[in-house]
């Protein structure tokens, strides 16, 4: 296995020797080089920051800079009183492209690859692009009262409240929306590989139009191979561009695999 995955990933001219491989071998190896990726994602998506302090203070920022339709930029009469542990105020929604709050609306604002928090008097619900997160009430004795008014005005304690407000929120979720984060981007993978795998079977046969086609399979299995190690160095690196990368070298593999085939019997 591991002279396979050597051979696939830095001598695509001596693919051609596995033309008799099993295709179930070659699976197996595809399905361990996925779970190894797929693991580096998850786990880097766990161990990342993903809600916190980082989107509180989006969400602070967002608050502060409300403008409404006019360009003008409104007084929001909300606060939250810890000794009741009630929301109150005037309804408003506060949204941007990555961010959605609704206070003391009725129903829950959902937006495509944004964060929606919607607060009512005694609760809340969270939202990430349309997949629920959860919900919960406001009764958590570690929240403390804040004035969005004074938030606008850039108010320190205030400030700090809201923010700790959130934070408190966001840290119930933050492995649910990590995962969600993960599973779209395995499967985003999965889709690219699948792509890259029917382009690649349609330039071998014009590389190399002579050759039987569950062989022709067999290689290129074995030359796209390296897109899911390419991809673990970009997941590993946070390195985007390197993604690309990983859908490049296939097609160059399978170029350099193809042309160095003279026959098969």
């Amino acid at each position: 296995m591991l002279e396979r995955i050597k051979t696939s990933l830095c001598h695509p001219r001596y693919i051609g020797l596995f033309f008799k491989d099993k295709v179930y071998r070659i699976i197996v190896l595809l399905f361990v080089s996925f779970a190894i990726y797929a693991a580096a994602i998850f786990t880097r998506a766990m161990l990342t920051d993903q809600f916190g302090y980082n989107e509180a203070l989006a969400v602070q920022k967002l608050i502060q800079y409300q403008t409404d339709s006019n360009g003008k930029k409104p007084t929001l009469k909300i606060s939250y009183d810890a000794t009741t542990h009630k929301l109150t105020g005037e309804k408003i929604v506060c949204a941007s492209d990555t961010l959605v709050v609704t206070f003391l609306q009725e129903g829950n604002a959902v937006k495509k690859d944004a964060i929606a928090i919607n607060l009512t008097e005694n609760g809340y619900s969270i939202y990430y692009s349309y997949y629920y997160l959860g919900s919960g009430d406001l009764n958590d004795s570690t929240l403390k009262s804040f004035d969005l008014a004074k938030v606008q005005a850039g108010d320190t304690t205030d400030s700090m409240n809201f923010r700790s407000f959130l934070i408190t929120i966001f840290d119930h979720y933050q492995y649910k929306q990590a995962a969600i984060v993960a599973t779209r981007a395995v499967v985003s993978s999965l889709l690219y590989y699948a792509l890259v795998i029917f382009l690649c079977l349609i330039s071998a046969f014009f590389i190399n139009p002579g050759i039987e086609f569950k062989i022709r399979v067999r290689l290129v299995l074995y030359d796209t191979l390296p897109y899911f190690y390419w991809s673990l160095i970009a997941v590993l690196l946070n390195i985007s561009w390197i993604q690309y990368v990983a859908i490049l070298i296939p097609f160059i593999y399978v170029n350099i695999t193809f042309a160095h085939i003279k026959r098969v019997r």
